[in-house]
């Protein structure tokens, strides 16, 4: 299904909610002042707003090295063997597929997703490719893919060990399964954790508060984890909401 990928939209939209799937995952919302969005398919978990979310773990038995079946110059669909676990029904719409196997034709060349049918662990997975996109260097059987869903797909609040990107932070209350805005860029009231300190990033990892942001130290043992913006006053307490201009996307 087509959609436009960037809209512009008005204050408010951005704490809209469905049911239904009314967008692109990954579409960008602006809606002035230096604030944007994405739109996300949130998991399994309500959501509150002012906490920071994340793209899940990966399914270790589609994430790499599937078998591939051979496809052609010119296909609109991409074929692979699914390894031990099923995918529900349009589990990667708005995700990519790749070959990985520097061993194989085609490698590197990454395409857009559209739909596919639900499959059985082991299945043999048919995915429609999205737009115009079409097989431009045929596979054989000797290649191996990667499947990754949208990174806005089935969202989950950054737990306490990082185990994936953080993608944004919820702007409303949020059903579990429920179709939503994530913020990914300026002003936005975050969680707190421990001290921070104005003109100074942050961090997408609260040790003990899931959802929580905590500062980034630099020479500290989570310098590399993900920086997510920059406080802005006032300064919050530990367990408060506080200001910080977000530079997700």
């Amino acid at each position: 299904m087509a959609y436009p990928s960037d809209v512009w939209g008005t204050t408010g939209q951005e704490k809209e909610t469905s049911t239904t799937k009314k967008r692109a995952l990954g579409t960008v919302l602006r809606t002035g002042n230096g604030r944007e969005y994405a739109y996300a398919l949130n998991g399994g978990v309500a959501l509150a707003p002012g906490k920071i979310v994340a793209t899940p773990v990966p399914e270790g038995n589609h994430d790499m090295d599937l078998v591939t079946a051979a496809n052609a110059v010119g296909a609109t669909t991409f074929v692979a063997t699914l390894g031990a676990t099923a995918a529900a029904k349009d589990l990667y719409a708005d995700g990519h597929v790749f070959v990985n196997s520097t061993a194989a034709t085609g490698t590197g060349i990454v395409y857009a997703i559209d739909s596919h049918a639900a499959v059985d662990s082991g299945g043999v997975i048919t995915l429609k490719l999205a737009g115009t996109e079409k097989i431009v260097t045929a596979t054989t059987t000797s290649s191996e893919s990667s499947i990754r869903p949208n990174s806005y797909s089935s969202i989950v609040i950054t737990p306490t060990t990082v185990l994936n990107r953080t993608v944004g932070v919820a702007t409303t209350a949020v059903d579990a399964s429920a179709y939503c805005w994530v913020q990914t860029k300026g002003p936005a009231a975050l969680l707190i954790s421990g001290t921070v300190v104005v003109g100074q990033h942050v961090r997408a990892m609260g040790e003990t508060t899931p959802g929580a942001v905590v500062a980034l130290d630099r020479d500290g043992t989570h310098e590399n984890e993900q920086e997510i913006g920059v406080v802005m006053a006032p300064i919050s307490v530990t367990t408060d909401y506080g200001w910080v201009w977000l530079n997700i996307a």
